[in-house]
């Protein structure tokens, strides 16, 4: 008898008796493949999250990362589809590469959305002459 499940990374149907598998919940399965794939996203977008705020508490100053500059990610996020990493980019593009004022800031993050694109163009064109 077949078990045919659905792997709930990329959606495939497979059989269980016949592919590595890993049960992620009572009645939910996964590739072995698309797990460990999953993982090392995962992994990798927790990294850039903790670098992100470890540069915000530097940058202010400050022992933790406060309610409005969390909603202010979160809102990137969603909104905006903004990587961690490219948050991070775009605050030491605005406050070290062009010099801005820290204090006009305010405690928050809310000049991403009006720099995140100069700040990709200006990346872009440090890799790309590198």
């Amino acid at each position: 008898m077949a078990h045919i499940v659905t792997c709930v990374y990329c959606k495939q149907r497979f059989d269980r008796d016949k592919f590595p598998f890993i049960q992620v919940s009572a009645r939910r399965y996964a590739h072995q493949e698309c797990s460990l794939t999953e993982e090392q996203k995962k992994s990798k977008e927790e990294q850039d999250k903790e670098a992100l705020e470890q540069y915000i508490m530097q940058l202010f100053k400050i022992d933790y990362i406060d309610a409005r500059v969390r909603k202010q990610i979160k809102q990137f996020r969603e909104e905006y589809n903004y990587t961690y990493s490219g948050i991070r980019k775009a605050l030491v593009y605005f406050f070290e590469v062009k010099g801005n004022s820290i204090e006009k800031a305010n405690g928050g993050i809310g000049i991403v959305p009006y720099v995140y694109q100069n700040a990709y163009n200006y990346y872009l064109a440090l890799w790309q002459a590198q």
